[in-house]
């Protein structure tokens, strides 16, 4: 339960962070993003199928990743992103500094802990890690999307891969 945990946060983590503009910008604006409803404040609805994606830009992470901003501002902290990584693309062993919460809503896929255990997982899965945690994720061969949500403001912070 622990590995699933820190496999979704993980990955949700390490995509969120530089990626997206922050939800309060969207609240300022009157137009609403491709994809996106509102019927009032503080209410979102996504349709993930036609939100526009953003390359996701990290120093240690390689490209491929790609981010949506749902709600929040990644550098306040509260922020919610999805993240589209592609088929067979590893997101190197990694920690943040918050908290991660990962639901993951396509694609099979690895989650590797810091100490080099691994967990694999056919699709659909829940991940919840705290901060501070190092962790690994593995998409297979199909295009991989998760939800992530993070507590604290979006970090960083890559480690060698276990072995």
């Amino acid at each position: 339960m622990q590995i699933l945990n820190r496999i979704a946060i993980s990955l949700v983590l390490v995509g969120a962070l530089l990626a997206a503009a922050p939800i309060s910008a969207r609240a300022a604006d009157t137009a609403v993003p491709k994809g996106f409803f509102s019927f009032g404040p503080d209410q979102t609805l996504a349709d993930i199928g036609k939100v526009e994606w953003q390359p996701l830009k990290l120093d240690g992470l390689p490209p491929g990743i790609e981010i949506a901003v749902l709600r929040g501002d990644l550098g306040k902290g509260g922020a919610e992103i999805l993240l589209r990584l592609p088929a067979n693309y590893t997101v190197p062993n990694h920690s943040h500094t918050s908290d991660e919460l990962y639901v993951w809503l396509k694609g099979a896929f690895t989650y590797i802990d810091g100490g080099g255990k691994q967990a694999e997982m056919d699709g659909q899965a829940f991940i919840s890690l705290p901060g501070n945690t190092p962790h690994a994720i593995k998409c297979h061969n199909e295009p991989c999307i998760l939800y992530v949500h993070y507590g604290r403001p979006f970090d960083l912070h890559v480690h060698p891969m276990p072995k």
